[in-house]
């Protein structure tokens, strides 16, 4: 059943250059919708309702923030002013739209019309809704829940109920993106949703500290949906690049080469759960579908599994086994969750601090609960990128596998355990034909995995097959568009393939996304050494040296002074590569390099040999042009038929 409809809200207001449907909480500037936080989006409803009058805080402090929610009222109301003119490129000082009146309140000075408003793009929607009363004009529709619902009722402090809610959250979506996905597909004038992405779901809560959860949700939901849905589904990365955005929706779609759009937020108030989503085709900036739903937290996750499976079965169209498993994971304490989810944040940070955290929270999630797969992954992960710095290749190795390996023991559908155990493979054991297994093996179980793909095609590239390594690539940066990881690893690709010109465009793009974003700038340096671009390189290290103490950075840099006939410094760069192995674990290979940049071709091969000892990782060693003044000498190439990696000159 459709909610009660209130006529009114079916209005538009056109003020300037920017029109506001009433009826959904729209904002759009000459025709184009903007992207709206949900506080900015109905103080504007309220403002444009009373335009022309004064509304004074007080009265926004009661139509605002519910009786019984305890936040500071004036920084939050201040903080919706503020964006709320960002949007509308409005002059505090010189107003056009919002004037304050202070220690009063506000009202809306521009000339408004109010016209009749078109009706509802968006299909009927599921008969799961509850009633809605009409209410307050002045507030939000219950319709306009689709697009910033009004879900500030109580902190999302119950952990275990995001779970549930997240667990019907990606079968209702699936549900209906089933429907729509067959209906397009069959209609005369429209298309098929082939691609989608979730934009980081609202946590409406006014309690400070929820980001992590926020983000751990957005990050499960789109895991989910990746695994089930006959889509491209973006990925995380390049998704939460757009949280707290005003991006309009067909830009942010345009930027990620998707055609659909899925929106919303969670919350829960006292015993009730409150789920609002929408479907866009964000090509047209047209609804697909839009509910709320308000729900007894014991009773969501049950109803939302039965209308999964009803409408799929309708369709004749099957959850796997995998999303079906995950409707009825429920039996997690929260305090496990959160502390996964805080892995997760930090791990997601990519530097040293980061990832020592994330491996504690991981850590702590299996002290909780030893039969959550999730955390040995994290836990894997961790070990797999370094963490802790104080052990060798071989101990990190050890570790990551055992982790990855009890993950699976639990969950043997788990891609990114697949995918972690691949790169052990390929990385710490030269298990070459065991690495691809594993990263097919990712690949299969979910197609959508941008890590996968992307680890495959690095993997690809130091076995020399560069035509199939482009393609692993190009499907990883579709998948994940925004990622600085996946860009700059599709440059270091060109770069291994002596491609130095499309190389730098990668790395340069990704350095306008993120100008501090270090692994780019040390292969952009890596690259002009090869184009004889000597002082460009050695300026790159020094730069990127002061912003991460990293042994490898600091032994490129010594390579690079080397190659530009600097050798007094890479002497130099040597010693301090020898005083920072005292307090962390260095690299024999970062000596080698030193060493092949010095042209002591024997020093470079006995430290390389060293390096072989210890099971370091070796792979870029067969392929990368900085070891090709090693590649004539027989020593050389004894070494990487031991390894099992291509022998000979790498072609151009």
């Amino acid at each position: 059943m459709r909610p009660a409809r209130n006529d009114s809200a079916d209005e538009v207001a056109v003020f300037g250059r920017f029109q506001f449907e009433f009826s959904t909480s729209h904002l759009r500037k000459d025709g184009t919708r903007l992207r709206v936080e949900d506080k900015p989006v109905r103080l504007l409803a309220l403002l444009l309702r009373r335009a022309g009058r004064v509304v004074t805080r007080e009265e926004l402090q009661t139509l605002l923030w519910p009786p019984g929610i305890h936040v500071d009222y004036e920084h939050g109301l201040n903080k919706s002013v503020n964006k709320l003119r960002f949007v509308l490129s409005d002059d505090p000082e010189n107003p056009k739209f919002i004037e304050t009146l202070p220690r009063v309140g506000y009202r809306f000075i521009g000339p408004v019309q109010i016209v009749a408003g078109r009706e509802p793009t968006a299909p009927a929607a599921p008969s799961v809704s509850h009633e809605v009363q009409p209410h307050d004009p002045a507030a939000p529709s219950p319709d306009s829940s689709a697009r910033q619902p009004d879900l500030v009722s109580t902190p999302l402090i119950k952990t275990q109920t995001r779970r549930w809610i997240l667990a019907g959250l990606a079968a209702t979506i699936l549900a209906i993106l089933s429907v729509l996905v067959l209906k397009q597909a069959n209609a005369r004038h429209s298309h098929a949703i082939r691609s989608l992405a979730v934009l980081p779901l609202r946590d409406l809560s006014p309690a400070p500290g929820q980001e992590y959860v926020a983000d751990g949700i957005t990050e499960e939901l789109i895991t989910s949906l990746a695994q089930s849905l006959p889509l491209r589904v973006i990925s995380r990365t390049s998704v939460m690049r757009y949280k707290q955005t005003s991006e309009p929706i067909t830009q942010i779609a345009r930027e990620l080469g998707v055609e659909a759009i899925v929106e919303g937020a969670v919350a829960r108030a006292g015993d009730r759960v409150k789920v609002t989503l929408q479907l866009i085709d964000a090509t047209e900036d047209r609804h697909l579908w839009a509910q709320s739903y308000e729900r007894d937290f014991g009773d969501f996750l049950g109803m939302e599994a039965e209308l999964s499976r009803e409408v799929t079965t309708q369709i004749g169209h099957n959850l796997s086994v995998r999303q079906q498993s995950r409707t009825t994971q429920v039996h997690l304490d929260p305090k496990v969750y959160e502390l996964y989810l805080k892995g997760r944040y930090f791990w997601n940070k990519r530097s040293d601090e980061g990832m020592e955290k994330a491996a504690e929270y991981f850590q702590h999630a299996i002290d909780a609960d030893p039969n959550y797969p999730q955390a040995y992954v994290g836990l894997a992960d961790c070990y797999l990128f370094g963490q802790p710095r104080t052990l060798p290749p071989k101990a990190l190795a050890i570790k990551a596998k055992e982790m990855a390996n009890k993950a699976l023991a639990l969950d043997d559908s788990l891609g990114e355990a697949h995918a972690t155990l691949g790169l052990i493979a390929e990385n710490l054991e030269w298990d070459w034909g065991g690495a691809e297994r594993e990263y097919k093996q990712a690949i299969e179980l979910n197609p959508n995995y941008a890590t996968a793909h992307q680890w495959y095609g690095e993997y690809l590239a130091l076995m020399r097959r560069l035509d199939e390594s482009f393609e692993q690539l190009k499907i990883a940066r579709e998948l994940d568009p925004l990622s600085l990881v996946v860009i700059k690893d599709s440059g270091e690709v060109y770069y291994l393939a002596r491609k130095y010109d499309q190389a730098v465009e990668f790395f340069r793009k990704t350095l306008d996304m993120d100008s501090q974003f270090t692994p780019a700038r040390r292969f952009l340096a890596m690259t002009e050494l090869q184009q004889g671009k000597f002082s460009d390189a050695v300026a790159e290290l020094r730069t990127v040296r002061q912003q991460d103490d990293n042994p490898d950075i600091l032994a490129e840099l010594g390579f690079a002074c080397a190659l530009a006939g600097r050798k007094e410094e890479a002497q130099t760069v040597l010693r301090d590569l020898l005083f920072m192995a005292r307090r962390r674990y260095t690299p024999a290979r970062d000596y080698a390099l030193i060493y092949a940049g010095l042209g002591d071709r024997d020093r470079a091969i006995e430290w390389l040999e060293k390096s072989y000892r210890e099971h370091a990782v070796l792979g870029e060693l067969g392929v990368d042009p900085r070891w090709d003044s090693l590649r004539p000498d027989p020593r050389f190439d004894d070494l990487m038929k031991r390894i099992g990696l291509p022998v000979g000159q790498p072609e151009k």
